[in-house]
């Protein structure tokens, strides 16, 4: 699986300082401190994710986006952690992959001022975290990823599931919010604390040469879940913006072979609605039509359809061959924003009505 983290923008409490106030100077607009954003709607890109199989940074620029020009809702801006925050000591770098991925959606809506564009912001951990976090939270781990395409790869991970890494991580998250939770554009942020080898914090490669590094190097049940259990922790510092998670069912592995157990993941949701309220996005990144769709799958759809969580999913394949249907699913789960891919075919090979179709779908849902 691989990840795949709109909407006109919806009515928000706003303060406009005057133009004479002192903040004026560097961010005009901001949220009022207790104002939860509105959710995404609609059809979003999922963002420039070809950058993901080559281990590279993210291009923001929207240029494929502009082949549908009003004909998206919503965009994944993407960055790399390791680009954001290159050292100990640096905080987040300046004119970062989000400030240039933000500055082009901003031109975009200037562009588009009747369907313009809000936005979901995705880091990506895992093997893109700073070579400086996997050194002071246990040292690199090489391990061989085989994505769902059966081709494998050499890759290096930190110990995601280190009190030291996670220290680290939840400092980014403050870090990013200071920045960012205020601004208006920004609706969503994807959740990738304890991501290993997809965008997917609950998804973990389990084939040997994968996981069988990870477990020599520490890795238990335990303490993975651990890592899990601290996502609403870490999001935190997020206070009007929502933060989304993508969901599958937990895979045990202390017993030499993967186990699922779907009953921790509905727990988890529990939890998040109990901690975050409205808060608390549920989404999945393996929508198909419901005959591809497996038994524990289908089991949390139905949970986030009942929580009363705002419900997103990312669509499996770049080019399912009946969209219509795996869109008609997800808007029977619930959903009221889906993720298309943008890279490999995408929601540029579909048909200009189709979109229109499908968005509204979502936008009535």
């Amino acid at each position: 699986m691989w990840a795949r983290s709109v909407v006109a923008l919806c009515a928000l409490i706003l303060i406009v300082w005057p133009s004479d106030h002192p903040l004026s100077q560097w961010n005009s607009v901001r949220l009022a401190a207790d104002t939860v954003k509105e959710p995404l709607r609609g059809l979003i890109s999922m963002g420039a994710y070809r950058f993901a199989p080559a281990l590279g940074e993210p291009d923001n620029s929207l240029e494929t986006v502009r082949q549908k020009s009003g004909l998206l809702q919503g965009i994944v801006i993407l960055a790399s952690w390791r680009s954001l925050e290159p050292t100990a000591t640096s905080g987040l770098a300046d004119n970062n992959e989000i400030d240039q991925g933000l500055a082009n959606v901003r031109k975009y809506n200037q562009d588009n001022p009747n369907a313009p564009l809000a936005v979901k912001i995705r880091v990506w951990g895992g093997f893109w975290a700073p070579d400086w976090v996997m050194e002071d939270s246990g040292g690199k781990v090489p391990v061989v990823h085989t994505n769902f395409r059966g081709v494998q790869k050499n890759r290096t991970l930190g110990h995601v599931w280190d009190d030291r890494y996670h220290l680290r991580w939840a400092h980014l998250q403050e870090l990013l919010a200071a920045k960012y939770d205020g601004d208006p554009l920004v609706h969503e942020v994807a959740v990738t604390s304890c991501m290993m080898f997809t965008a997917e914090p609950f998804s973990i490669d389990t084939r040997p040469a994968a996981v069988d590094p990870l477990r020599k190097a520490g890795m238990t049940d335990a303490n993975y879940k651990a890592c899990l259990n601290r996502i609403v922790d870490d999001y935190a510092p997020w206070k009007t913006t929502r933060f989304e998670t993508p969901l599958n069912p937990f895979k045990a592995t202390d017993s030499g072979k993967p186990v699922h157990d779907v009953d921790f993941t509905l727990a988890w949701m529990a939890d998040c609605r109990k901690r975050a309220g409205d808060r608390c996005v549920f989404d999945n990144h393996d929508l198909d039509v419901p005959t591809k769709v497996n038994k524990d799958l289908q089991t949390i759809y139905t949970a986030m359809k009942r929580s009363g969580a705002e419900v997103e999913f990312q669509t499996g394949g770049a080019a399912p061959p009946d969209l219509g249907a795996v869109i008609g699913y997800g808007v029977e789960m619930g959903a009221t924003s889906i993720e298309l891919y943008q890279d490999y075919g995408g929601f540029t090979e579909v048909p200009d009505d189709d979109l229109r179709k499908y968005a509204a779908m979502l936008l009535h849902n």
